[in-house]
């Protein structure tokens, strides 16, 4: 089911913010996940096994998280005691340091419980006696904590300002929940405070957010409501053609997804139920894109077996239309190109051998051959025998350049000649490179002195092999 694969993929997910050390956001994952399950019931074993696994990975950064507060904050008591046991000579040192174990202190405060009474005693006190060396710099940063807590008060302002503009019309969950993480970020950045402000200030911060928090959750509950009307349409669609409601399923459910967000518990049970509603519809669909890959697994094993009409596989395939975009689909299609490469590459080396034998088929007998083309052929029954080394040599050398070999620096400029005539001749479009093939192979037919190829002959053609090779797509 689709609800299946979406839950395989967020536990992925989870899997990478785990290995990324972005834990909160990981756990997050997991236990929306865990929520969709129970929803669900009965799940396959594979995503049970793959949940449990997670989770076990949950709970053992809970158990690292549950005990990391404390020891950290008893960490921050013993660099006190460090630095009241070894005080700096500089006052403006060791208030920049008592300053910077203060903020750790009270964002662990903000982040997580509070501090126990008896920690909070010892901090208090031993910062207390870590003052007293830098008395003369102490008005400085409280200076600086009364200015903290001024800012703190600004954002507590700015908080109730924003409910007292829209309660009367809230804007959009997204545009209220960026509001709230920027004032977040700005409240983290203004520590620390004096000790008598801070929990003040935190309860005012906190009962600031409270209208916005509620306007968001109050959104969500509409958004739930709606969605789940959407959901019961979906039940109601009932036309004959499944294509149809397919169609109109489409449709709602892009209404849905523009809808507003519905509350991170409540996504993925009620998605869960929007597709569970339109499962009925692709049933059909599935059925005949099963089929449709039991075709293209047959047609692969004939590929693969070299038993087979590669034409009766191209006039099949292209009568599959449910599975043109699958993985199997493309893989067929790559394997048919392989094949066909495969046979031509075959086919290009027999006719290779062929040709680069043609010299044996002087003044044949043989009433013709299939793969030389009919004219060659001709040459080859009857030659005029002319006996022309310099017309062999040019033959030679401009077969050569149009497989792109570079003639021996003898044939220099033989060379150059034949090039700027080829060149000519190319812009003036004469003939097609298989032609210029064709023509060249019987006038060095031709020109042979007779039947008995002498030793200079043999080694021209010995080249004219070699630039055969190369022009093996291009043989007449």
């Amino acid at each position: 089911m689709e609800t299946h694969k979406i839950l395989f993929e967020s536990l992925d997910k989870a899997e990478k913010h785990f290995e990324a050390g972005e834990i909160r956001l990981a756990q997050k994952i997991v236990n929306e996940v865990s929520r969709s399950m129970k929803a669900e019931g009965k799940v396959p074993n594979k995503l049970r096994h793959r949940f449990n696994f997670m989770s076990a990975q949950s709970r053992y950064f809970n158990d690292i998280s549950s005990f990391a507060t404390n020891p950290k904050r008893n960490e921050i008591i013993k660099d006190i005691e460090s630095l009241i046991a070894n005080p700096h000579e500089n006052p403006k040192k060791q208030a920049h340091e008592i300053h910077s174990l203060q903020t750790k202190w009270q964002l662990l405060d903000q982040s997580s419980k509070p501090a126990g009474r008896e920690q909070w005693i010892a901090f208090k006190e031993l910062t207390d006696k870590a003052w007293i060396p830098c008395a003369e710099y102490y008005d400085e940063l409280k200076k600086i904590k009364i200015s903290n807590a001024k800012q703190r008060e600004n954002i507590i302002q700015s908080l109730t300002q924003y409910s007292s503009s829209y309660s009367d019309k809230w804007p959009g969950l997204i545009e209220m929940s960026k509001f709230l993480s920027k004032t977040f970020k700005e409240w983290q950045s203004f520590a620390p405070v004096l000790d008598e402000d801070f929990i003040k200030l935190k309860a005012a911060y906190q009962e600031a957010r409270k209208p916005i928090n509620n306007a968001i959750k109050e959104q969500e509950t509409k958004n739930y409501k709606i969605k789940e009307s959407l959901i019961e349409k979906v039940k109601l669609i009932n036309d004959e053609d499944a294509q149809s409601c397919i169609q109109k399923y489409q449709k709602i459910k892009r209404e849905y997804q523009n809808t507003g967000p519905a509350g991170k518990k409540n996504e993925p049970i009620l998605w869960k139920k929007l597709n569970a509603a339109a499962d009925r519809f692709y049933e059909a669909d599935k059925a005949l894109m099963n089929d449709e890959l039991n075709i293209i697994s047959d047609l692969a094993s004939q590929l693969q077996n070299d038993d087979c009409s590669i034409q009766d596989i191209k006039e099949k395939i292209g009568e599959l239309n449910k599975t043109r975009k699958s993985s199997e689909f493309a893989k067929l299609q790559k394997a048919i190109k392989s094949y066909e490469n495969k046979k031509i590459d075959e086919l290009n080396a027999e006719k290779i051998n062929i040709y680069q034998n043609l010299l044996n088929l002087l003044n044949t007998s043989d009433e013709g051959n299939a793969i030389i083309h009919k004219e060659i052929f001709r040459a080859l029954k009857k030659p005029n025998y002319k006996g022309d080394k310099d017309c062999l040599l040019e033959c030679t050398v401009q077969l050569e350049l149009l497989a792109k070999i570079d003639p021996p620096a003898s044939d220099k400029l033989i060379k150059q000649k034949l090039a700027l005539e080829m060149l000519q001749n190319k812009f003036s479009g004469q003939k097609n490179i298989n032609d210029q093939i064709k023509d060249l192979l019987i006038n060095f037919i031709n020109n042979l002195q007779s039947n008995k190829v002498n030793a200079s002959e043999k080694k021209l053609w010995k080249r004219i092999c070699n630039a055969l090779s190369e022009l093996a797509n291009y043989l007449p």
